[in-house]
């Protein structure tokens, strides 16, 4: 090729890439003057039947009213919270994925559980802000909020309490009650537990003494009567509420908040920032409607104490929270709560890790003597190395979908791929599976109180 056809090629392919450089940054532009033009996720990071949760569905429901494209929510549970903040906030910047954040968000990176923090999100619009309570099951022998502190001063170390992961705002507002009454922060046993939904309910089963959580997350066992309030830690009684008693009211000056709000991840292009934040606005304000309610009669509805601060003065809150829930967590009284702790994906994953060793040393064994004396070394190893990578791939299985399909399906399906890859009859392999996954989420899940994934079948 001449040096003249050279120079042609290479102009021809400058102009190419120029033409394609015009049609993504065209293609970019178009696709953020026309957003949204596909459904839209909300990630939530607490599970069903929380706040958080009915927070997530009821503003879904509104978005898709005024933005006039599906808008899903998907449970990320899991982590402490990480997974769901993480999932939310790491996502594409693109207004596709949004992101509801907790008081968590403020606590995680102080207990050294993620370098996440509020800085990685573009605040949108704050929705609830509720305050922490305490209840017990009606039947219970506390009736009021200073005979479980005297018992618990007598009887240290006897009760159990619950109301989300370990170390996040529900069992902060415990341990700082304890501590503010001159106890020890660990005093009550706290059991971890992906939000206030399965924690109601597992009081209600009588598999705690009590739960910490806001007074709206309990309504329905609340006004059921099935659960009792010993009291709320505000300043004044809720509006919601006013026969419950504040802690103030008993001599106790104590009070803390859990709050909720909407964000995008950083990065997210201002235009569809803007636009986001407009129609939660309007959404807020009550300008619309979905089956003759506004967004914050359906909130009031459900119970749930509203407080919307907006973009800026949202920021504001997130890094005075920040810097409060810092100071409390990094104090003496907190330093235990504050260290890394066990995640509900660290127990199943080294048992994981444990059994597909063992299957894989079978395997290799059991390869190893139906081998002739005269087979090379050379087979045996190589067929020890794809076993190895067989059990490897089923770890990083599990890490990558247990969240999304549960312990039960995810754990079993690679169970019963390993050992029938490595050998065993598929009805056996099948058989082994059924028998032994479930015993291993009985004894994680029902016996040690490891909070498994539970994915989207909620098992």
């Amino acid at each position: 090729m001449n040096l003249r056809a050279i120079i042609r090629v290479s102009v021809l392919s400058r102009s190419i890439l120029c033409c394609l450089l015009l049609l993504m940054s065209g293609c970019a532009a178009e696709s953020i003057e026309d957003y949204p033009d596909r459904p839209i996720t909300v990630i939530c990071p607490w599970s069903v039947g929380g706040a958080t949760d009915r927070t997530s569905r009821q503003l879904a429901v509104f978005l898709e009213q005024e933005l006039k494209v599906p808008v899903n929510v998907i449970n990320a549970t899991g982590g402490r919270g990480v997974t769901g903040h993480s999932r939310g906030l790491n996502a594409r910047p693109d207004g596709y994925t949004l992101a509801i954040i907790t008081g968590e968000l403020n606590m995680l990176h102080w207990q050294d559980l993620t370098s996440l923090t509020w800085h990685d999100a573009e605040p949108i619009m704050s929705l609830v802000d509720g305050a922490g309570a305490v209840f017990v099951k009606q039947d219970s022998q506390f009736k009021t909020i200073k005979e479980l502190r005297d018992y618990v001063e007598q009887n240290p170390g006897k009760l159990t309490a619950t109301g989300t992961a370990a170390g996040g705002i529900w069992h902060l507002a415990l341990a700082g009650w304890l501590d503010f009454c001159g106890l020890n922060a660990g005093d009550i046993k706290w059991i971890p537990m992906n939000g206030a939904g399965p924690s109601l309910q597992e009081l209600a089963s009588g598999g705690v003494d009590l739960v910490c959580c806001s007074l709206p997350e309990a309504k329905t066992l609340f006004e059921s009567g099935q659960v009792r309030c010993l009291g709320v830690m505000a300043e004044e009684p809720l509006a919601e509420f006013p026969d419950v008693p504040t802690f103030a009211s008993q001599g106790m000056d104590w009070n803390i908040s859990g709050w909720n709000g909407l964000a995008v991840p950083q990065g997210t292009p201002a235009p569809i920032v803007e636009k986001i934040s407009t129609a939660v606005k309007k959404i807020t304000d009550g300008e619309i409607t979905v089956q003759g309610k506004t967004f914050p009669e359906s909130m009031r509805d459900a119970g749930l104490s509203t407080r919307y601060r907006a973009n800026e003065v949202f920021a504001v809150f997130l890094e005075e929270n920040d810097e409060t829930l810092g100071k409390l967590l990094t104090s003496d009284a907190f330093k235990k709560m504050s260290s890394r702790g066990t995640g509900p994906l660290v127990f199943p994953g080294l048992l994981a890790i444990a059994m597909c060793v063992i299957l894989g040393c079978l395997a290799v064994q059991k390869k190893v003597h139906a081998l002739a004396p005269d087979v090379s070394k050379d087979t045996v190893t190589s067929q020890g190395i794809v076993n190895t990578a067989l059990v490897l791939l089923g770890i990083v299985a599990y890490q990558l979908f247990a969240e999304q399909l549960g312990f039960l399906l995810t754990a079993g399906a690679i169970m019963f791929l390993l050992l029938w890859k490595l050998g065993t009859r598929w009805w056996i392999s099948a058989l082994i599976t059924v028998c032994l996954i479930p015993g291993i989420y009985t004894l994680f899940a029902n016996l040690l109180r490891v909070p498994l994934p539970r994915g989207v079948l909620g098992w």
